[in-house]
């Protein structure tokens, strides 16, 4: 791991790199950082996204002018692509982000970071790089299974349009997306629940443990008690949304009723077939019968 001297002078090299206009310069400062031992979060946290901070600066005192801005961000965008395309990533984790900046947020680079990180760990991730209307964005969120739903703002004047996305999230059926606010508007915020988000993150190399930790994902695999009680839990939450009781669901069924009422106490251990006949009864798709959902 590199030390925070080599770090800033590495960082040094990068801004004078972008200020120059010189991707190769760029990409050969990189790939020195890779070779003295720099992971990815730290190329990602105190390389890239202070340097852009940097140029941010020098724009506005205008030091460089807008052309200038515009290509320091695309070499270091063509970075952010160099690391993901390097990168192994872990096995499939089974889980889903959307990754995205809030309505009316320009900035992106922040949510692209965080995106690439979540794919390194593991996960499949819808980004979008352009900010997106919140009415469009639900309804997207509505026909396809999410668990964990990013959103990115960097100007602070932007937060009130976080918390209307976040209202029109939380209003859709369960299981819901969890929400995790991020960027560096969120750096001195510490109260989630006012922004209407599950969790805050101020540090892109701690967004992916975050995030799992906010799905109730774990490393270990369940035991049978733990995978029954999940099950149990699903489908009681899956009868109780299509409004049945558990004579009715298990007439639907072809089951029994105590045999129900024991599955939704996690005291039943199912057969293949009574999971689908279950499923098929509530018109749900088996896997979300199956898969943990936190509350």
């Amino acid at each position: 791991m590199t030390t925070k001297e080599q770090l800033a002078g590495i960082r040094e090299r990068y801004v004078a790199a972008l200020s120059d206009s010189d991707p190769d310069a760029a990409r050969t400062v990189i790939q020195d950082a890779i070779s003295d031992g720099a992971t990815t979060p730290q190329i990602y946290l105190s390389i890239l996204t202070p340097a852009q901070v940097k140029i941010g600066e020098l724009w506005h005192r205008g030091n460089i002018n807008s052309a200038q801005e515009h290509l320091a961000t695309a070499i270091t965008m063509q970075m952010l692509d160099m690391q993901r395309q390097a990168a192994k990533p872990r096995s499939p984790r089974g889980l889903r982000a959307l990754v995205t900046p809030v309505e009316g947020e320009m900035h992106f680079i922040g949510a692209r970071m965080f995106a690439d990180l979540l794919i390194m760990d593991g996960w499949d991730v819808d980004f979008f790089w352009m900010a997106t209307p919140t009415k469009d964005l639900v309804q997207y969120l509505q026909g396809r299974r999410v668990d964990l739903i990013g959103l990115s703002t960097t100007m602070p004047e932007y937060l009130p349009n976080a918390t209307e996305i976040a209202y029109e999230i939380q209003q859709l059926d369960p299981p819901r997306p969890k929400i995790l606010l991020g960027g560096t508007a969120v750096r001195d915020l510490t109260e989630p629940d006012q922004y209407g988000a599950d969790a805050i993150v101020t540090n892109v190399a701690e967004a992916a443990d975050q995030a799992r930790q906010l799905v109730g994902y774990s490393e270990t695999l369940p035991t049978l008690q733990q995978q029954l009680a999940t099950i149990g839990h699903n489908v009681r939450t899956a009868r109780t949304r299509n409004k049945l009781t558990q004579k009715q669901l298990a007439q639907a069924s072809g089951l029994d009723r105590t045999y129900i009422s024991l599955v939704e106490h996690g005291k039943q251990n199912l057969t293949i077939a009574a999971i689908l006949k279950i499923a098929e009864a509530l018109k749900t798709p088996i896997k979300d019968l199956l898969e943990p959902t936190s509350t």
